[in-house]
């Protein structure tokens, strides 16, 4: 119905004029997941950079002056203005849209005054750091009728959508099980020596609305001297249970999202939580695993399963692997697919009612949105949806027990206990701040 509908574009989607000009776009995060999305950014014609905005002066001058050079190089004369506060940026009137790589403490605030601010939002993923957080994005975007794309960009690779096509079609009979190739490593808090502060450095904003700590490069990286300032690890952060949702968030909020598209579950989760006990060989304090169990019955289980190798899998990484009882499809990063049949390697796959969206590149996609007003691919609704089956395993795993999950409701059912870690009360100034 998308595909066949027809488009218009607003005047009001463009704060510089005619659709036909470029989207002034703002960066809010210049950290290393930013420093990917700027290289693609400069190579769209469509699209100008022209705020940018960090905690750190050093990550704003060295993105500014590349930034700047970059069109000088191409022949265009673009000023970026730089900020350190995100609400100047999003104040500024000239900006259409924003893509938000901040860690994942900050999504959910930033998000949502873009979104009031009229600014079209690309957020990435884990798209919120509570349950509580998804419906106040999802909220406002509506409200504000802005265009808004979760980074969850493989389901814009065509691997993905190869291994969901057949899922959603049928030609992979029942599904039975999915299985998410998520490395495991669940959030715990770590207490890192502090260091000294490095200059022009606001830590305080950088902690925002999550509890205080002291400065460590762990969780903030320090640029690298030389050309290459971004080969530094990534931010530690994401493993901290003050600022990140461990492994379940980084790697599960691309994985999860696959499996609820493949399930048509799209806006919806699991109905059980499971936890078992089993050792991981990595991390001696880890006693205890999870898997998750639908309404239907349909299994979501970590790793690759036994059966790929029996079935003739020609090796290598499997990251989601739909297990059906007609048939078994997995897919890759790479564009990587591979299905136990010919038949179903031959992309010959029967129509359905519910089609399989098609996006011509996850960034290209947000853009279009923005100039046709199609929807995107991952909006705010399935990016909140997605994230959630992360937190919820993260919260049954805490507790070492069972629960039963109300995806309707947002709630774990008749757990008064379990339910007291769906929200966090934020700090400071940004206690009531969305």
């Amino acid at each position: 119905m998308a595909a066949s509908a027809p488009f218009f574009v607003s005047n009001g989607l463009f704060a510089n004029g005619s659709p036909n000009e470029k989207i002034n776009v703002g960066l809010i995060g210049l950290g290393k997941m930013m420093n990917g999305h700027i290289y693609g950014l400069l190579g769209d014609k469509s699209v100008r950079i022209t705020n940018i905005c960090d905690i750190e002066d050093e990550r704003i001058s060295f993105n500014k002056e590349r930034i700047e050079n970059s069109y000088k190089n191409s022949g265009e004369s673009v000023a970026v203005k730089t900020h350190k506060d995100f609400r100047n940026l999003i104040a500024d009137k000239s900006v259409d849209a924003v893509l938000i790589a901040t860690p994942d403490h900050w999504h959910t605030i930033t998000s949502v005054l873009a979104a009031r601010a009229g600014k079209h939002v690309y957020c990435e993923k884990p798209l919120t750091f509570s349950i509580q957080e998804g419906q106040q994005i999802i909220n406002a975007v509506k409200a504000n009728g802005v265009v808004f794309q979760t980074g969850s960009q493989q389901r814009s690779e065509a691997s993905f959508r190869e291994a969901v096509r057949l899922a959603r079609s049928g030609m992979l009979g029942q599904i039975k099980q999915v299985w998410c190739n998520i490395g495991r490593k669940f959030p715990v808090v770590y207490n890192w020596p502090a260091e000294d502060l490095p200059k022009g450095v606001d830590w305080d904003m950088w902690i925002g609305p999550a509890p205080m700590r002291s400065f460590s490069s762990h969780l903030l990286p320090k640029l690298l001297s030389g050309k290459n300032k971004y080969d530094h690890i990534w931010g530690e952060w994401r493993w901290h249970y003050d600022y990140g949702n461990g492994m379940q968030a980084d790697w599960g909020a691309h994985h999860f999202d696959i499996a609820q598209w493949g399930l048509n579950m799209d806006g919806k989760g699991p109905k059980y939580i499971h936890v078992y006990e089993d050792q991981n060989k990595n991390i001696k304090s880890d006693t205890r695993n999870i898997c998750y169990e639908y309404a239907d019955g349909v299994m979501v289980y970590y790793g690759q399963p036994e059966i790929l190798r029996k079935k003739g899998y020609p090796g290598g990484l499997a990251m989601v692997t739909f297990v059906g009882t007609e048939g078994v499809a997995t897919a890759s990063r790479g564009n990587i697919f591979w299905a136990d049949k010919p038949s179903l390697r031959s992309g010959k796959i029967a129509p359905t009612k519910t089609s399989t969206y098609v996006s011509e590149g996850h960034k290209d996609n947000f853009f279009n949105a923005i100039r046709t007003g199609r929807p995107t691919i991952c909006p705010a609704e399935v990016g909140v949806s997605s994230c959630n089956m992360c937190i919820i395993g993260n919260i049954a795993y805490k507790l070492g027990r069972r629960l039963e999950w109300d995806w309707k409701k947002c709630e774990f059912v008749g757990d008064s206990e379990a339910n007291r870690y769906l929200w966090r009360q934020n700090r400071g100034e940004w206690a009531n701040a969305i």
